[in-house]
């Protein structure tokens, strides 16, 4: 690799979790060591200011955030400060004093119908004076870096309001606004002397507006699949193309931004990046209320290690990032954190969907001894590293790895009992839990502030009552199991499902269906214990459609399968394939995700299925 990034940089995402001080000063000594030169505080409205505060708990002052910022530039650090300027503005949203900034302050449902006030409205004049106040507070604190990141991002409530539609008769209407918008955040920017960052998914749907962006415009492209050869559409069709050719034919500058959790991701990245002129990379690393950021410090050590120029390949850098981190140089060790920064990703989030819902060809076999590897391996160098860092970043990867063991186990175990096998003892899984769990929490208390350990413990007990509510059900209830085909794993169809029995049809389900990566998967609703299925119908409604190959039911009164297609309505696509046990399926509502981005009333369409049972 031919790499020297000009610009390093590593996020700490203080929106979802707030770190203390002193832990972002070590955070900025451990970067400073892997060859890093920035230090990304992805902040949203977590600054306090005079136009917004947060207030003590919930946010840092301009003192505090001075404090960090002189510490790094000891250490040769820039500090971008990242805000949300359109999307993700919960934080302030959802305080009644800034209610009427919203898109959804007329009480309009948001595009996927939840009840969360996320997004701008940028049709205001007072969100216009609102945001460059506060953007020109904000921007005075952080004086030393010539950046500033407005975020962009993930705005999927843009346009739902009277005024904004009033504005915006067509498609192009809707993109030229996303355009004006941010075209005066570029200009608020600019005056403050700052150059603008930009998160680039929203133009996979406004893609005519591209060129007409400012070119001193830095656009940060992220990608998080395992393996990356381009851009791949975050939720548009999994559109595919060459994202970074048509920014150096523009002559926009750019970053590539991978992910914490995954060490191909980021090695990928960087490779595909290598083509190109990326100005440098962005590691980001989200979301982390209920884990700590400590197990994620190998990948982050090896990615400033690559970046750097410091190591001339993937490999190089992680042996590199693991010396410089554990003072640890053997094979052995090394291939184990390797093997474990395949398998980060986030703390596990386990409950009754996840327990319920399976991938067709069955759970991968090989994550549960890779796991049970990599720990042991763990715990023969525990004590003897080279620092207490070092010591706090492998127990939490042990602690981490634990956890995992456990959700495999759980996984498993159901996934058995489901298909009639027998399985491992819930009690047992649900003793060895409750003991690492605890553990963890107190790891978690010890290493942040004590209330910080709350939404930990949240997740344990989730995973907990999820494990007993299965466990319960599976002896005292039926079973409906569906057979789901989703080609594209960022849809996000609502789905209802409706059972009838001695004429009456109840619901059973409703939600968006998928498991991670898997375009056929099987979820099993819990039915009456005796009843007579008679017929089941499917609902549809939302972006990208739902595929249905099959459905069957198992309850005290006999197994229960198609008999045939009753009714049909909206758009179903091979309704007669659902009536076979096969892999072939009925497809209800449209596949073109972004026809229906474009026009949000082919997204409200009510598609639908029903299939009359008989007994096996």
């Amino acid at each position: 690799m031919k790499l020297n990034y000009k610009m390093r940089a590593v996020q700490m995402d203080l929106a979802r979790q707030m770190e203390t001080v002193p832990f972002i000063k070590g955070f900025i000594d451990f970067i400073a060591e892997n060859h890093y030169n920035t230090l990304f505080l992805y902040l949203e409205w977590r600054v306090r200011t005079k136009t917004f505060d947060i207030g003590k708990k919930e946010g840092y002052s301009a003192e505090e955030l001075a404090e960090i910022v002189e510490y790094a530039a000891v250490r040769g650090i820039d500090v971008i400060p990242g805000l949300a300027t359109l999307g993700h503005a919960e934080l302030i949203l959802e305080q009644q004093k800034f209610a009427s900034y919203s898109e959804r302050r007329e009480g309009i449902p948001g595009r996927f119908g939840d009840g969360i006030d996320h997004v701008f409205c940028p049709s205001l004049p007072e969100t216009r004076r609102f945001l460059e106040s506060y953007l020109s507070e904000v921007a005075a604190i952080f004086p030393k870096t010539p950046y500033l990141h407005v975020g962009g991002d993930e705005a999927w409530d843009f346009v739902l309001c009277s005024k904004c539609r009033d504005a915006v008769r067509t498609f192009d209407d809707e993109q030229k606004l996303y355009l004006d918008h941010f075209k005066f955040i570029h200009k608020v920017v600019k005056k403050l002397g700052k150059r603008m960052m930009l998160w680039d998914d929203m133009f996979e749907y406004y893609e005519d507006i591209l060129p007409e962006m400012p070119r001193d415009i830095i656009m940060v492209d992220w990608q998080y699949q395992k393996n990356v050869r381009g851009y791949l559409g975050h939720f548009c069709n999994l559109v595919f193309y060459d994202i970074f050719s048509t920014y150096d034919k523009l002559g926009f500058d750019y970053l590539t931004a991978p992910a914490d959790f995954c060490w191909s991701n980021i090695s990928t990245s960087t490779a595909h990046g290598d083509n190109y002129k990326p100005m440098g990379g962005l590691l980001t690393s989200w979301e982390k209320s209920t884990s700590l950021l400590y197990k994620y410090f190998p990948s982050m050590a090896a990615a400033g290690q690559l970046w750097s120029g410091t190591a001339p390949d993937a490999d190089s850098a992680m042996a590199l990032g693991v010396k410089q981190l554990f003072g640890i140089g053997d094979d052995c060790f090394r291939n184990a954190v390797s093997l474990y920064a395949e398998m980060a990703h986030r703390v596990p989030s386990v409950s009754l969907k996840s327990l319920t819902g399976f991938p067709f060809f069955g759970l991968d076999n090989t994550r549960l001894p890779a796991l049970q590897t990599a720990a042991s391996v763990f715990m023969q160098y525990s004590g003897k590293l080279k620092d207490t860092r070092a010591e706090i970043v492998l127990a939490d990867i042990l602690g981490d790895c634990i956890l995992k063991i456990l959700e495999a186990r759980s996984r498993f175990a159901c996934w058995k009992l489901f298909q009639g096998q027998p399985g491992e003892s819930f009690d047992d899984i649900l003793a060895e839990l409750e003991d690492a769990g605890k553990k963890y929490m107190e790891f978690c208390a010890q290493h942040r502030r004590r209330s910080d350990a709350k939404p930990v413990g949240k997740m344990l007990e989730s995973w907990k009552n999820a494990l007993l509510e299965v466990k319960s059900s599976l002896k005292t209830k039926g079973v409906l199991t569906v057979l789901f085909a989703l080609p594209d794993g960022y849809g996000a169809e609502n789905t209802k499902i409706f059972v009838r029995s001695n004429g009456r049809e109840i619901q059973v389900a409703e939600g968006c269906f998928k498991v991670a990566e898997e375009t056929f998967f099987e979820f099993n609703f819990f039915l009456p214990k005796n009843m007579e299925v008679e017929a089941v119908r499917v609902e549809a409604t939302g972006f990208s459609g739902e595929g249905i190959a099959y459905v069957s039911a198992r309850t005290a009164k006999g197994t229960f399968i198609p008999s045939g297609v009753t009714n049909a309505v909206g758009t179903v696509e091979h309704p007669e394939f659902i009536l076979k046990p096969n892999v072939n399926y009925a497809f209800l509502g449209m596949r073109d995700s972004l026809e229906q981005f474009r026009d949000r009333a082919k997204a409200k369409v009510v598609n639908s299925i029903e299939v009359a049972m008989k007994k096996a």
